[in-house]
């Protein structure tokens, strides 16, 4: 027999599952798909901005210890604050690091695709697009965050599109 949208329930990261935003309630209410989707959505813009905001200690991983490059030692971001927003060199460098971030510790995105916008040229913030599919059963959904790196503070805000 096959199941309804409403039927396929879609399983929260562990970490969801270990954090209590309701402690009053002894047992978890049962959700529809839309509003667990919904949730698995907002998990991830929080994760993005937690991995975005963070940065690393390890610039260069030397090739003998290749086994670094996707493990907690080069979680995060390299520092932009002394990137300028008007060399391409830069803005190149930090539309990769992004991408290589998501794509090496945001396992739930796939097909991820990080744009540089367009920018103004007296703000001193650059804006990047993350598009990637979510991956969940039975269909991957599409996902965008809109992306502002501040270079000034160096904090990014993600929001879903």
């Amino acid at each position: 027999m096959l199941r309804t949208d409403n039927e396929v329930r879609i399983t929260p990261s562990v970490l969801d599952r270990l954090l209590d935003y309701e402690p009053e309630l002894s047992r978890e209410p049962v959700t529809s798909r839309a509003k667990s989707l919904r949730q698995l959505k907002q998990s991830v813009k929080r994760d993005l901005e937690w991995l975005l905001n963070t940065r690393r200690t390890a610039e260069v991983v030397p090739p003998e210890l290749k086994e670094l490059n996707d493990s907690l030692a080069v979680f995060g971001l390299p520092d932009f604050t002394t990137a300028s927003v008007k060399n391409t060199s830069d803005q190149k460098m930090m539309r990769r690091a992004l991408e290589t971030a998501i794509r090496v510790f945001e396992p739930r995105l796939e097909d991820l695709v990080v744009t540089l916008e367009p920018m103004d040229s007296i703000e001193r913030v650059m804006r990047f697009r993350i598009e990637a599919r979510l991956k969940v059963e039975p269909a991957p959904e599409p996902i965008t965050f809109d992306t502002v790196l501040q270079l000034g503070s160096g904090q990014i805000l993600v929001q879903e599109k």
